[in-house]
């Protein structure tokens, strides 16, 4: 069974925040750390082949604010032009550079596949005004738009934003907008975030960072809503990708539900 991982972060340490430094390096270890200071692309190759993961998504970041700027021109250059490593694009609302301007740039110079958007590290609601130009953008290019949604410990960031039904408006407005809301609302939205998924058809949950054995129970209709789910471990944050993957073929869910999530649905969304 292939697997996708939809949910790789890839930086430097001068992309990241001080505080952001201090966490990882708590969380994760000074030589994991230490690590993603020099990785190449051959490199990050052998882990996924390491941990049995065939392909992954690579997330650019733009929060200043919290975590740092991870550059998109560093992240599409990072994935080049093989097929393994699938760069997505961020945007940075406080730039001069207006976001819908980014999004094009990220999508249509860098070929990015796909945005990554974190309301709550940046302090914006996901129906500003000032973000909609991106969703247009993302709409017509037909690519896919992720929203951290739920809790987070990092420093400065600010939970209210991150409620997943603040993006009934954008699904509303945007209905062919592809909509992956990362994380599934952990652990305070679970139900609104699956009642999402059964609200609007352009709805998907990213279920990193989601415990594997909790998933039948934290979103019950899993099964029924089984197209909706994608696969993501927010490497390097839960080092063993593979072991996040097993965990997931072992749990009493369908065997097509399974194969959805781990590949089928991240797959159809990156027209793979």
């Amino acid at each position: 069974m292939c697997v996708l991982d939809f949910h790789v972060h890839l930086g430097r340490a001068h992309h990241l925040t001080p505080s952001l430094t201090s966490f990882l390096e708590e969380h994760v270890g000074a030589e994991l750390l230490g690590l993603l200071s020099q990785i190449t692309p051959e490199v990050m190759l052998n882990i996924l082949d390491g941990q049995g993961i065939d392909k992954a998504v690579i997330l650019a970041e733009a929060t200043p604010k919290t975590c740092g700027v991870i550059p998109n021109e560093f992240t599409a250059g990072f994935c080049g032009t093989q097929d393994r490593l699938i760069p997505f694009g961020s945007i940075n609302i406080e730039s001069p550079v207006q976001p819908g301007v980014q999004a094009e740039h990220c999508i249509r110079t860098l070929g990015c596949r796909g945005l990554k958007l974190l309301p709550s590290y940046s302090r914006y609601y996901p129906d500003d005004t000032r973000i909609q130009p991106v969703y247009e953008v993302a709409q017509s290019a037909g690519v896919p738009v992720m929203f951290h949604t739920g809790t987070s410990l990092f420093p400065g960031s600010r939970i209210r934003y991150a409620d997943p039904l603040l993006l009934d408006d954008v699904a509303e407005d945007f209905p062919d907008l592809t909509i992956i809301m990362c994380h599934g609302g952990r652990p305070l939205w679970y139900a609104e975030a699956e009642w999402m998924l059964r609200r609007h058809s352009n709805t998907y949950i990213d279920v990193t960072g989601i415990p594997p054995k909790q998933l039948p129970e934290v979103f019950p209709k899993i099964d029924r809503l089984a197209d909706r789910f994608i696969f993501g471990t927010d490497w390097p944050m839960v080092p063993s990708m593979g072991e996040q993957a097993r965990q997931i073929r072992e749990l009493p869910l369908q065997p097509r539900t399974i194969e959805a999530i781990l590949w089928d649905n991240g797959a159809r969304l990156l027209g793979l």
